[in-house]
């Protein structure tokens, strides 16, 4: 009798132990995947991850495999997608459903994990976990990234938690994708572009110059997104034991003239260095692996360290043990228009580092100067009291704000700030540039030059302010035109 019970007690103490044992044949895997990321904005001055800026990368560096030499393949969302979760490159113009690419990570692990799917730009997850996946036309995939990108994100973080049976948890995150509206605390500077088509005009220094900064604070962002995903990892128990993935469908070309968007080999480095972390189960150290790996290589990566194979053939090879030495050391990128480009992995790097040192001059690194907000004309003038500088009254030339009444009632609790100063001189347009500069209650927070758009006459301007300057309530933002004048300049105000 005695021994009857002993038996018993240990049937049901197996019958309620926890899913270690499970999880220690097959882990649990979570993924997220970013969009239009180029690695080199996460550097620093070093050529490492700039951990004053973007501490969740860095610490998922060191917690994980990180490949600075990682590339994407494609300059387009969709097939750089289908890479990544195919293991193959796939034609141009194919579907980016489940018809058409049978063979992929969902499908692949839909007999033994539970899949926790959220798909933005593909529809390649099985219906019956995913019954609402379908392929977004494009009018909706520029709806959502307008709208919605972060509560998309934190309603699917939600439902990321243990589970007896092993789940693959995959995000597919439109950040820090264009957009750019984010200020690194999440909020809002501006809902809309106040100048339409200002982002996507490539031609002007000061507007490609503002895109690259926009863009580096919207990935102060989504560094804090990544710390939202680790941290629910590990509250949930799931990080130690779980195959992390970290990556990017592509690179973005910031900083350079031309269509940011569009491979060619002058921005290769831009687009093709591409962020990638794996941090293996049970993986508690750090450790950089300088060689090239591609992001067709992820899935045979994910399948070495699930200890699997795939049941079909992929072009990529496994960036774990002796398979990494078959990647090709050469680096081949495809545009969207089919044209082939390829280049060695040296003159890739080389590209990369000379890239590098244009946004180090223009931005440096971590608390170091110039920073962030220092970019225009005469950045000496930045962070001193109004009355610092002589002033006079701008007589002829008068400017106009747009959407200045809610610099007069800012509630931070709204998750908008009005950070994006922007307006229209209405007097005394010049067909030229002018520098220009803008306090906020008192201080002198940023300069800019004047620009123009292509095929309108108007004289623009148009800054980003630190959110710090903008109080809640009434605030006063003044322009002013900056003009030689006794031993330096003085400032003559127009709004």
């Amino acid at each position: 009798m005695k021994r009857l019970l002993v038996l018993a007690a240990a049937v049901l103490a197996a019958s309620i132990a926890p899913p270690q044992e499970a999880d220690a044949v097959r882990p649990p895997v979570a993924m997220l995947v970013f969009d239009e990321f180029p690695t080199i904005s996460l550097l620093d001055a070093h050529g490492r991850i700039d951990a004053r800026r973007y501490p969740n990368f860095a610490r998922l560096a060191a917690q994980g495999t990180w490949f600075p030499n990682a590339t994407a393949s494609v300059d387009e969302t969709g097939r750089a997608m289908e890479t990544m979760l195919t293991g193959t490159t796939p034609e141009r113009k194919r579907p980016r459903n489940l018809a058409a690419n049978p063979h992929n990570l969902f499908t692949w692990l839909d007999d033994s994990y539970r899949l926790n799917v959220s798909e933005e730009a593909t529809a390649l997850c099985p219906k019956r976990w995913c019954p609402r996946a379908h392929v977004q036309s494009r009018s909706k995939l520029k709806h959502d990234l307008a709208v919605g990108r972060p509560e998309r994100f934190f309603r699917w973080l939600r439902t990321v938690r243990r589970s007896r049976r092993p789940t693959l948890h995959f995000k597919h995150l439109l950040l820090p994708h264009v957009a750019l509206r984010y200020f690194p605390s999440g909020r809002v500077y501006a809902r809309r572009e106040p100048i339409p088509g200002m982002v996507e005009t490539f031609h002007s220094r000061w507007l490609v110059a503002q895109a690259y900064q926009r863009h580096l604070l919207q990935l102060e962002y989504t560094d804090r997104l990544l710390g939202a995903f680790l941290r629910r990892l590990r509250d949930t128990g799931l990080y130690d034991r779980a195959l992390v993935v970290v990556t990017a469908d592509n690179g973005e070309s910031f900083g350079l003239f031309g269509n940011r968007h569009q491979l060619t080999e002058h921005k290769a480095a831009n687009i093709a260095l591409t962020p990638m972390f794996v941090k293996l189960p049970g993986q508690r150290r750090g450790r950089i692996d300088g060689r090239h790996v591609r992001t067709v290589d992820l899935l045979p990566t994910m399948a070495h360290a699930l200890h699997t194979r795939l049941p079909w053939p992929v072009q990529g090879k496994s960036m774990l043990g002796p398979s990494a030495r078959r990647i090709p050391s050469r680096v081949v990128l495809i545009q969207r228009s089919g044209r082939i480009f390829s280049m060695s992995l040296r003159a890739l790097r080389r590209q990369a580092e000379a890239r590098l040192r244009q946004k180090l001059r223009m931005f440096g690194s971590g608390d170091g100067a110039p920073g962030l907000f220092r970019l225009g004309p005469h950045p000496e003038l930045v962070g001193h009291p109004l009355f610092t500088w002589p002033m006079a009254r701008g007589r002829r030339t008068r400017a106009r704000l747009i959407g200045h009444r809610g610099l007069r009632a800012v509630r931070r609790a709204s998750g908008f700030v009005p950070g994006l100063i922007a307006g229209r001189v209405t007097r005394g347009a010049r067909p030229g540039s002018r520098p220009l500069a803008f306090a906020v209650n008192g201080w002198l927070i940023a300069t800019a030059p004047s620009f123009h758009m292509p095929g309108r006459s108007a004289e623009y301007f148009s800054t980003v302010v630190p959110e710090p300057f903008l109080h809640e309530g009434s605030n006063q933002v003044q322009v002013f035109a900056i003009e030689p004048g006794g031993l330096g300049v003085r400032l003559a105000r127009i709004f």
